[in-house]
This record gives C-alpha cells, sequence and structure tokens, in this order.
C-alpha cells in the first residue's frame, strides 16, 4: 500500500468521479484507475459501488475514508510542524520597542544576518507583560533605576522651514516661538509625551495646530511650511536642507535618553545579554560614530 494510492482514493472519494479526480491531481486518468483498482487489490475488499460510468463510495469506502482523513491531514502539516518544533528550539527575545524602533529594527537586521537562529518578537504596547527585553525613552535629567541602561542620548531640535525667520536662528528660547504654530505626533506617542513634559518644565505650552500619529505626516508637515515642530537628532533622518532647517534649543534643556530595560531573570537569559552588548556596540559604531 503506497501513500499516493491513499491520496488518489481520497481524491476519487472526494469527486465520486475518477476523470474529475485526475485533472485535480494532475495525474492521467488511467493511473488513478489503476491506483484504485491496485489498492483495492491489496485490501481484498471493493470500495467503490460501480454501475455504467458511475461510481460511489460503499460503506467499505466510507469507512476507509473517515479513517484516513485525519491521517493524511497530520502527514501535510508535518512539515511546517516539523519547522515549528525545531524553531521552539532557538531563543527567542520578546522586545517591547517604545522608542527608535527604526534604528532598533536596523540594529535588529544587522544581528540576524550573524545570528539567524535568535528569533525576535516586537511589540509596541505601553505595557506587555510577555517582554523580557523594553526600550524606551526617558528626560536627559531622569534618573535611572538599576535595570535600565542608556543606549544613547539625543537632543531636539526644532524643525522649522527652511524659508522661516527662525532658520538662520543659531539657537532659539522655545518660549519665543509662543506665536508659532506647532506641528506634533498625538499625545499617546512617547516622543510627544517627553517633549510636553520639556514645555510644561517652563510653563510653555506650544500652538499645536496639527497633529498626527505618523511621524513621516509631521516631517511632511513641517518641510510644507505649515508649522514648527520637534525633531529628535537620531531617531528621526535628517531632513532636506532646502526644506528645513533644525535650529538647536537652549532654552530648557531638550533631551532624551533611549534607554534598555532588563528585568533581573533576562540577566539570566546568555541570549538576551548578548543582544544588548551588541546592540550597545552597534549603536556606538554607527549611530554616535557615525553623527
Amino acid at each position: 500500500m503506497e501513500l499516493f494510492q491513499l491520496k488518489y482514493f481520497l481524491t476519487v472519494a472526494q469527486f465520486e468521479h475518477v476523470t474529475k479526480a485526475a485533472e485535480s491531481l494532475h495525474v492521467a486518468q488511467p493511473a488513478v484507475s489503476q491506483a484504485i483498482r491496485h489498492l483495492e487489490e491489496e485490501l481484498d475488499v471493493s470500495l467503490f459501488d460501480r454501475e455504467n460510468h458511475h461510481i460511489a463510495l460503499n460503506s467499505n469506502g466510507k469507512y476507509l475514508q473517515n479513517r484516513l482523513l485525519p491521517i493524511m491531514s497530520a502527514l501535510d502539516s508535518l512539515p511546517e510542524d516539523l519547522k515549528e518544533a525545531s524553531l521552539q528550539n532557538h531563543p527567542v527575545i520578546h522586545m517591547n520597542l517604545r522608542s527608535a524602533s527604526a534604528i532598533i529594527t536596523n540594529c535588529i537586521i544587522a544581528y540576524r544576518a550573524i545570528h539567524p537562529e535568535i528569533r525576535f518578537k516586537l511589540s509596541q504596547k505601553p505595557e506587555d507583560p510577555t517582554a523580557d527585553y523594553f526600550i524606551s525613552a526617558v528626560r536627559c535629567d531622569t534618573e535611572l533605576l538599576p535595570s535600565q541602561h542608556v543606549l544613547f542620548e539625543e537632543d531636539f531640535y526644532l524643525a522649522v522651514p527652511a524659508g522661516s525667520k527662525l532658520a538662520s536662528h543659531p539657537s532659539v528660547k522655545l518660549e519665543k516661538t509662543a506665536n508659532e504654530s506647532y506641528v506634533s505626533l498625538e499625545s499617546n506617542r512617547p516622543l510627544r509625551t517627553i517633549c510636553d513634559l520639556i514645555c510644561q518644565s517652563i510653563s510653555f505650552t506650544p500652538n499645536i495646530v496639527y497633529e498626527s500619529d505618523n511621524p513621516e505626516t509631521v516631517r511632511d508637515l513641517i518641510a510644507a511650511g505649515l508649522g514648527v515642530g520637534f525633531w529628535p537628532q537620531y531617531c528621526w533622518k535628517k531632513p532636506d536642507p532646502t526644506q528645513v532647517a533644525l535650529v538647536p534649543i537652549d532654552n530648557p534643556s531638550c533631551c532624551r535618553k533611549v534607554v534598555a530595560s532588563i528585568p533581573k531573570a533576562s540577566t539570566q537569559n546568555p541570549a538576551i545579554m548578548e543582544f544588548h552588548t551588541y546592540l550597545t556596540d552597534w549603536i556606538n559604531k554607527n549611530l554616535i560614530s557615525g553623527n
């Protein structure tokens, strides 16, 4: 009894028509008929009732069909099941990525090129109890917890349209921009939260006229001359200088720390700690030294 015979049988049983079964299998009809005949000979029972050119499953055929369906289904899924089983033996890093997503993603791509056995599961939820490695950002004057490690610090610039009178200033104080129209991320975005805290530290409320949950939209609106906005030094790529000028902010101090938080249990995981070391080195070489 061959596996292909059982497959042919189930297909013929499905259609109760040899020609249609052969077409579905992309096999010549005589080959299908011969396989069914040999199967019946080996089992020493008839599986179909035949009348003229019509066939129908008999009780033996229905019994065999019911027994074979779960078996063949299991065989069909076996390659994928084996692949999944092999992956279960590979380390998985569950990362909660709340800041610097483009930078961290580029690092993961580079890391996977040399460690393809390591898998990553990424989330951007405000809270993720399943994560064992966290990337977030805090104000530069924030005191860190023992579990937090600074990956890099970055300044916020005031991004202004290239034709703005502010574009030629060597620096700017936020309170001097009270009459400017601001373009901003929505209030639920981590970057916006830090910018709001910085503004609150000097009792400054920016005149926000455009909000978006998409950083690219914010950048495009500023480039279109529709307002000014905060622009992180590293996490957003440098703008076209013919469209946008980045002006340093000298009051208040506008910067943030991007930090990796490693729970105590995760420090015992070699895969997590090896990636953390790689990430730190990668940022120093590709981000800090490259700017």
